[in-house]
C-alpha cells in the first residue's frame, strides 16, 4: 500500500514539474509551450527544455490554456465561406499581425474615379477591390506593402494603387 501510494504521489510530482500551458492555433494545432509574455499584438512563449522565444501573432492563436487551468480566449477565427465574405478580411501595416500565419502571393488594386470623385473614395474602392480578391485566392488578412494616390484636380480625375500580401491560417 505504501509502495502504490508513494507511486502516485511521485507521478503527481512529476506531472507538476512537467505541466505546461496550450496554446490553440487557428490552424488546428495545439502546441504544449510555455507562456512568458501576452501583448498587444502577439505571444511571446518558449518550448520545453529550450531557451529560445518564439513568437506568435495573436491573429493567429484562437486561445491559451495555462497550466493553472485558466483559459484566456485570444481572437476569434475569421471564416471566408465564400465570396460573400469579402468585407471580413483584415487590412494590416504590420509584418507583426501576420506572423504564424501563411505567406500567400502579392496582390495589386487599382481605382480611378472622376474629376469629382474624392481621393479617399477612390482608395476605399480599391481596398474593396483587394478584398475582393483576396476571398477569391482564400486569404482572411491582406498585409499592406505599398498605397499610391493621386488627388483629382479639374483637368484629372483621382487614382490610387495598392499593393499587398494575402495570408492565411
Amino acid at each position: 500500500m505504501k509502495k502504490t501510494l508513494l507511486s502516485i504521489l511521485g507521478c503527481l510530482i512529476a506531472a507538476a514539474c512537467y505541466s505546461q500551458d496550450k496554446l490553440y492555433t487557428h490552424k488546428g494545432d495545439t502546441l504544449n509551450v510555455y507562456v512568458k509574455e501576452v501583448n498587444e499584438s502577439s505571444i511571446r512563449f518558449t518550448y520545453p527544455n529550450e531557451q529560445s522565444i518564439n513568437t506568435l501573432s495573436k491573429n493567429a492563436t484562437e486561445k491559451i490554456e495555462y497550466e493553472s487551468g485558466r483559459v484566456q480566449e485570444i481572437t476569434e477565427k475569421i471564416v471566408i465561406n465564400d465570396y460573400k465574405d469579402w468585407e471580413k478580411v483584415i487590412i494590416t501595416n504590420l509584418e507583426s499581425d501576420v506572423q504564424g500565419l501563411t505567406k500567400g502571393e502579392e496582390m495589386k488594386a487599382k481605382a480611378k474615379g472622376t474629376t469629382f470623385t474624392s481621393q479617399g473614395r477612390v482608395e476605399a474602392r480599391a481596398f474593396d477591390k483587394l478584398k475582393k480578391e483576396a476571398v477569391s485566392k482564400g486569404y482572411h488578412t491582406l498585409l499592406i506593402l505599398t498605397t499610391t494616390g493621386k488627388s483629382g484636380s479639374p483637368y484629372s480625375s483621382a487614382s490610387s494603387s495598392i499593393r499587398a500580401i494575402g495570408y492565411k491560417y
